[in-house]
């Protein structure tokens, strides 16, 4: 197993999962968007070793994995913005803004345009998506703390 070739596994299979999370409705709930992007990371996985002559197998797992978080962290970040567009009444209905989904296009393929030249620029993008998505759950436990209730 080429490390290089695995890297470039995962900079297209999160890729994907970005163009997914980002072209998701806002209603989507989060394990809807990861089933949908499954297959599509795996797809791109798989592809991008068996054109690397490496196993196949290892991109099964890398790429459904891969795509879905990507796809989830995504559509939690295209879903706030649908929010904030809602309540300053620039849109109308629950889907995400153009210009949030145009961005989440545009970043996806430069990350697979990177994963095909540098391929470990995909570790720096998987770290950013987990940094994004940690620090996006700890603020929205803080949002609501002082609601709970001491006893």
């Amino acid at each position: 197993m080429d490390f290089v070739s695995v890297c470039q596994a995962l900079g297209l299979a999160l890729a994907a999962g970005i163009i997914i999370g980002a072209a998701a409705p806002a209603i989507m709930p989060d394990w809807g968007v990861a089933v949908g992007a499954a297959p599509l990371g795996v797809l791109v996985a798989a592809a991008s070793l068996n054109a690397e002559e490496q196993d196949v197998w290892i991109g099964i797992p890398l790429g459904a994995l891969a795509a879905a978080f990507a796809a989830v962290v995504t559509a939690d970040v295209t879903a706030g913005a649908a929010r904030r567009a809602l309540r300053s009444g620039e849109i109308d209905d629950t889907q995400p803004p153009a210009g949030v989904v145009a961005y989440g296009v545009l970043t996806a393929l430069v990350l697979a345009v990177l994963s095909l030249v540098v391929p470990p620029v995909s570790l720096l993008a998987l770290a950013a998506l987990i940094w994004l998505w940690v620090s996006r759950r700890r603020r929205a436990q803080q949002k609501h703390e002082g609601l709970r209730v001491l006893r």
